[in-house]
């Protein structure tokens, strides 16, 4: 009571009180109800739970997480015969849209599927290039689709079937013969939604209530008169001024310590709802016991966790590129390309440490080399951006080695002779002189024992005696001592 609760009684109050909330999260995500029943239940139409659901801010936030992610994936156009020009016509045509595309990509994720119609124009040489891509997220309810694939819109004249092939862009998410209209997360997201937008209004009450501190005063009253007089003081205190009690009065002032940790808690609970539904796993700066360590594996691992997006993403892409060659081929400028014009995700090259280090090993025993085939198929490497060396020419001009050792390493390189250098070195410039004047070993030898090696003795006797006179110096010096 008034807040004197300890710290470890505390949580375990704070998690009985979310609890509920978290089982009834828990239970509308494993249900394996479909979109539509689940809409029925919680009484909103596709509509209604599309715009709800992208109004929140913590939707947003995930959203625009996987739309950068996406923009940044490398990406290619090829086709046979494909012409320069027109390759880098349509890859720049693509490029301009690409940002609407993964808008669209994103709207079929929350919604089920994602509607956006093709504003074509032509221009001076006629070719007939899209010039606005039109997202229809806000109208959805008025774009039906049925079981056979196809695309109708009900406006107020009635039904028109929509183009498909070159005018709208149809993209669905795990839709079924029974639900066209694939399945929308909006759907799964609207609970935890609604929790953070109604939450605040729970909170606000019980911070309305507990947030003031509590004055509590102990006296000793012989009558009903005394305490109502003092009581009527306390509450003149309260509202500022001084209050004079006995010494055997007291006053004691208790803040109450509830700090908002459960309804963070509750906010905690529908923040990773959302993150794991749309980015596959929960932030870890929303964790508890998030670290620099696990924030960089995060970031690390962003790109196999959009991997249903930019599935998504491809499918649109590819029918962009149908419809502009469809369009060009029919009524404007012609696009040869026989056998199709493609779009693909770039696949990031990885250094696999054990397939090098196991190369190396091979490589290093002289048996083998690699072939350009390999670099180009197992390791990914593009022809253009290699050159293999003639290994014959590398043998033959074996590159120094970089950790070999030399005896003069170490050495001071034109440094002055010492004392020993200089008494030996006229001497071994004499022997060396003679070997190499004599034509065999037998005349060496013959000279050696004639050959005047008495040049710089003088310095080996003045360094003699120098030693000696130092010695006995010494030996003198300790006598004394």
């Amino acid at each position: 009571m008034f807040g004197l609760i300890k710290s470890a009684t505390r949580k375990t109050a704070i998690k009985t009180l979310t609890s509920a909330t978290e089982d009834a999260l828990e239970s509308l995500f494993s249900n394996m109800e479909g979109t539509d029943s689940l809409l029925s239940r919680l009484g909103v139409d596709r509509q209604q739970a599309l715009d709800a659901v992208s109004g929140d801010d913590e939707v947003a936030a995930c959203l625009e997480d996987l739309h950068s992610a996406m923009q940044n994936k490398a990406w290619r156009i090829y086709g046979e015969d494909l012409s320069d020009e027109d390759k880098d016509r349509l890859w720049k045509t693509l490029k301009r849209h690409l940002p609407a595309l993964a808008e669209i990509v994103l709207t079929a994720r929350l919604g089920g599927y994602g509607v956006g119609r093709y504003v074509y124009q032509p221009e001076p040489d006629g070719f007939l290039t899209i010039k606005h891509i039109s997202n229809k997220s806000g109208e959805l309810a008025k774009y039906v689709p049925y079981c056979d694939g196809s695309l109708v819109y009900r406006g107020s004249g009635g039904e028109e079937a929509c183009n498909t092939d070159v005018l709208y862009l149809f993209i669905t998410h795990r839709a079924t013969s029974t639900n066209p209209a694939g399945e929308m997360a909006a759907a799964r997201l609207y609970a935890p939604v609604a929790l953070r937008k109604k939450g605040f209004i729970y909170a606000a009450q019980f911070i309305t209530r507990y947030a003031q501190p509590y004055l509590i005063a102990k006296i000793q009253a012989n009558s009903n008169d005394e305490h109502d007089s003092f009581m009527s003081r306390f509450y003149r205190f309260v509202s500022g001024g001084a209050l004079s009690i006995d010494r055997e009065d007291d006053v004691m002032m208790l803040q109450n310590s509830a700090d908002g940790q459960a309804f963070r808690r509750l906010e905690n609970l529908a923040n990773a709802r959302i993150q794991k539904t749309l980015l596959g796993k929960v932030k870890t700066s929303d964790l508890e016991t998030a670290s620099r360590a696990s924030q960089e594996t995060e970031e690390n691992n962003r790109d196999e966790r959009i991997g249903a997006y930019l599935a998504l993403l491809s499918r649109a892409a590819q029918h962009f590129i149908d419809a502009l060659v469809m369009v060009n081929n029919a009524y404007g400028k012609p696009i040869n390309a026989p056998k199709g014009v493609w779009f693909e995700f770039e696949d990031e090259i990885k250094v696999d440490k054990t397939r090098a280090e196991r190369d190396k090993m091979y490589m290093d025993t002289g048996q083998l080399v690699l072939t350009e085939t390999y670099y180009r198929d197992i390791l990914g490497f593009e022809p253009e951006h290699f050159e293999l060396r003639d290994p014959k020419a590398s043998s033959e001009n074996p590159a120094p080695a970089k950790f070999s050792l030399r005896l003069s390493d170490g050495l001071a390189h034109n440094a002055p002779d010492t004392a020993e250098q200089a008494i030996a070195r006229p001497k071994m410039e004499a022997v060396l002189g003679l070997l190499e004047s004599c034509k065999d070993y037998a005349e060496f030898e013959a000279k050696l024992s004639k050959l005047d090696l008495s040049k710089g003795d003088n310095l080996l006797i003045q360094r003699l005696v120098s030693d000696g006179l130092s010695a006995w110096a010494d030996g003198a010096g300790d006598g004394r001592d």
